[in-house]
């Protein structure tokens, strides 16, 4: 990938500083130290990296980007920016084409009907692979964090478990591919498996006893049924939207809960504590660097954007805030005394993740099930743990202990 681009004429070079998630070694080592250095620098800034683009570094910002859709659009995803990457229904549209869909998911699709099995579902998953590990150790990340959520999720789509892999290997290609052609070829391989898949259910939807499919095909929009090409985008979205960021996300907490002795003993001592320590750990461990688009020339907070201009509002970046979360590197459970700290995990205004409670049930069943069988548990000694970069951030490996 082309990381030096020449600047654009509208791009003050007091704002140019390299900025580069997807292959950048600060990502490798540390990336929370580095993120969290970002709060000294301009408010927005441009960086020459991934074929060019704006950075925002506030907090509150990073909220108006999610939210304010006449100015950022969503019709542009990519960073870096690709011509005619998939569009993703509901992701890649906004209001008001974007609302149908999406109220065709959140009251479906992900509606308690559909979603009836899953903590069931995700308890059973998760003591099946605790109990493939070996007594006393495993490696997380790939004996746990990448199966549980893709799982979960071929069971809520009626697709078999043997899809598991082929699905992992393009999902990894679309948010670690580290050039343009691993991005599409990501792309590609999702495309042609959906395509795949999809028109072998549809052949026969009965048989497909996933409850999530079934609340697909029953879906209907302006009163008619949906068409195959919006049950591919969809289907699609639901596969890239919703696997590689809860594992992203499971890999960061365990390593922090195996790491943090104080704070793994408190949620084993208070298990009802729980759901509000995760929304701590999700703010603290923000994963996804979300890409947007300027929807025209406008001036913004002092900088100005051309239209088509690539913007990258990052939920690491704004839980990392200090100006909205003081001493932000620190992880306090009480830190909203006793309530659920409010953060950008899952976005904001009309994207805001329809699948986060899917997302929190699945982290709040692994805390509840793995850490009472994980006695002194422990990151593996002499191990380097390294951070996977990409438009999710994770760890490469996990090696984990505890007492059998």
């Amino acid at each position: 990938m082309d990381n030096n681009i020449l600047i654009p004429d509208h791009v003050p070079s007091e704002l140019v500083l390299r900025f580069n998630f997807r292959d950048d070694d600060e990502f490798r080592r540390d990336p929370w130290g580095y993120i969290a250095s970002l709060a000294e620098k301009p408010d927005i800034f441009f960086s020459p990296d991934l074929g060019g683009y704006w950075v925002v570094t506030r907090s509150d910002l990073i909220d108006e980007v999610f939210r304010r859709h006449e100015l950022f659009t969503a019709t542009s995803l990519s960073i870096p920016k690709m011509v005619n990457p998939l569009k993703l229904i509901p992701n890649s549209f906004d209001p008001p084409d974007h609302s149908g869909y999406r109220q065709i998911l959140a009251n479906n699709l992900f509606s308690p009907r559909a979603l009836a099995t899953l903590e069931d579902d995700s308890r059973d998953f998760s003591r099946a692979l605790f109990g493939a590990f070996q007594p006393g150790r495993c490696e997380f990340v790939h004996d746990f964090a990448y199966k549980l959520p893709i799982d979960i999720f071929l069971a809520l789509m009626g697709a078999h478990p043997s899809h598991r892999d082929e699905c992992l290997s393009w999902i990894y290609g679309i948010f670690r591919g580290r050039s343009l052609q691993e991005m599409r070829d990501g792309f590609t391989a999702a495309y042609d498996f959906v395509t795949r898949w999809l028109t072998e259910q549809l052949a026969d939807p009965e048989r497909n006893q996933g409850s999530m499919f079934r609340a697909m095909v029953a879906s209907r929009l302006n009163g008619r049924a949906l068409t195959f090409e919006e049950m591919h985008s969809i289907t699609i979205m639901l596969f890239t939207g919703g696997l590689d960021t809860v594992t992203s996300q499971m890999t960061h907490i365990m390593r922090f809960l195996a790491e943090s002795p104080e704070h793994r003993h408190y949620l084993l001592d208070h298990p009802e504590k729980i759901p509000v320590a995760l929304e701590e750990m999700l703010r603290r461990f923000g994963i996804s660097f979300i890409g947007r688009a300027a929807a025209k020339d406008f001036e913004y907070h002092g900088v100005t954007f051309k239209e088509g201009d690539p913007v990258c509002a990052g939920t690491p970046i704004a839980g990392l805030d200090p100006r909205a979360f003081p001493d932000p590197l620190t992880v306090d459970f009480n830190r909203a005394q006793g309530h659920r700290v409010k953060h950008l995990g899952f976005g904001s205004g009309p994207h805001l993740c329809v699948g986060a409670y899917l997302a929190r049930t699945q982290i709040r069943v692994m805390l509840e099930e793995l850490l009472p069988r994980m006695p002194n548990l422990r990151v593996t000694p002499g191990r380097t743990i390294e951070n996977a970069p990409g438009a999710t951030m994770m760890l490469k490996a996990l090696p984990l202990e505890w007492d059998a």
